[in-house]
């Protein structure tokens, strides 16, 4: 299955980001749950996330990737890549 990169970049004020940003790491632990995350981890600062996620195709990764609470209440910028891990001898 196709491996995605989310980069999300925080923008929003501060007090209306600490409660999107609580509900993003459920979003987080919701793909999780579904077998679809592989690894995700949070900026310095707050400033944002960067997720690894497996999706059928990219329509499937652009749903995921507009679904974060952040997202979807225009506190945060993304950019999604479709990515491939490498091998190693």
């Amino acid at each position: 299955m196709p491996l995605y990169v989310r980069t999300l970049l925080v923008t929003g004020p501060p007090d209306e980001v600490a409660v999107a940003a609580r509900e993003h790491r459920e979003h987080l632990r919701d793909l999780r749950a579904r077998g679809k995350l592989r690894v995700a981890g949070e900026f310095e600062n707050g400033e944002g996330f960067l997720e690894i996620f497996e999706a059928e195709d990219l329509l499937e990764a652009q749903s995921i990737g507009g679904a974060s609470p952040l997202v979807a209440e225009g506190l945060g910028t993304w950019m999604l890549r479709e990515w491939s891990e490498l091998e190693f001898d």
